[in-house]
C-alpha cells in the first residue's frame, strides 16, 4: 500500500467499482459497520478500508456523513460511497 504525505496508509482511490458492486459492498457494510468489519473487495478480494466524511455540501439525507469504501490493492484501489 502506498503511503500518505504523513507517514500512514494512503487511500487513493482508483477506478470507481460497477453499479451492482457499490450496491454488494454497501450492503454488506451497512450490516457490520463496526472497526474491522469492512466487507472485502467483490473484485480482487482484498481488504477493503470504511472512510467517514462529512459531505461537503448540504446532506440530501438526514445524515450530514457519507461512508467511502476503497480497495486496500495497489493493484486495484477501486472505490464508492454512499450516504449513511
Amino acid at each position: 500500500m502506498n503511503e500518505s504525505k504523513d507517514g500512514g496508509p494512503s487511500y487513493e482511490p482508483g477506478p470507481l467499482y460497477e453499479a451492482a458492486h457499490a450496491a454488494e459492498l454497501e450492503s454488506a457494510d451497512r450490516e457490520n459497520p463496526i472497526p474491522g468489519g469492512e466487507p472485502p473487495c467483490p473484485v480482487c478480494g482484498a481488504k477493503t478500508a470504511r472512510l467517514v466524511e462529512e459531505h461537503q455540501g448540504p446532506p440530501t439525507t438526514g445524515s450530514p456523513f457519507r461512508v467511502r469504501i476503497v480497495c486496500t490493492s495497489d493493484d486495484c484501489r477501486r472505490w464508492t460511497v454512499y450516504n449513511w
